[in-house]
């Protein structure tokens, strides 16, 4: 196999996966000018690094070698749908100021929006700038989105009236199904 054919099925590997030479050579550990030197030919990479550049694209070492497959296949699912993310907004944002509720039960609503935006401006930096990091964060923040708009809605926290404790608990119920399907998804890439 010549260095320039890996060469260039590493780079579009990369391309396909909206990756900077950069923004893998600091999931890698390495410099910029070796994941350079990879995709033009001068140098190869080690079997270790390989395997962790399989498992970062989620593709066979195989393909990575000897370029199996045509197109690079691409992640199935990085990152929720922002559009479940907007939703999710406008429904909390309609029930917070349509419903009637004591204080503390609207604060509550205000820090469930809050937490939504933070976890919409972490996505758009996720996909500026894709990482293991921004990954792990935006997965966290929903899973804890989930958990607390669940137990708040099922024990009624705050009294704050049918409404909006139906609204925490179909708005946990909707991110838990999320979480869900990402994690079959994950397996059954892993499996393939």
């Amino acid at each position: 196999m010549a260095s320039t054919e890996l060469g260039a099925r590493l780079r579009q590997f990369r391309q396909s996966q909206q990756l900077t030479q950069t923004a893998l050579a600091n999931q890698l550990h390495v410099s910029r000018q070796t994941v350079s030197s990879w995709e033009t030919g001068r140098n190869q990479p080690d079997i270790a690094t390989i395997t962790q550049l399989a498992t970062l694209y989620a593709v066979p070492v195989d393909d990575l070698l000897q370029g199996a497959t045509a197109e690079p296949v691409t992640k199935a699912v990085a990152h929720p749908s922002s559009i479940l993310l907007v939703v999710l907004f406008g429904i909390l944002l309609v029930e917070r100021i349509t419903q009637f509720s004591t204080f503390p039960g609207l604060y509550w609503i205000d820090f469930l929006i809050l937490l939504l935006i933070g976890l919409m401006s972490n996505l758009g930096i996720a996909r500026r700038h894709p990482s293991i990091w921004t990954s792990r964060v935006h997965w966290t923040g929903l899973t804890v989105f989930a958990a607390l708009s669940l137990i708040s809605g099922s024990i009624n926290a705050f009294n704050m009236g049918f409404g909006l404790m139906t609204t925490c608990q179909f708005s946990g119920l909707v991110v838990v199904i999320a979480l869900v399907r990402k994690y079959w998804q994950s397996r059954f890439v892993k499996v393939r």
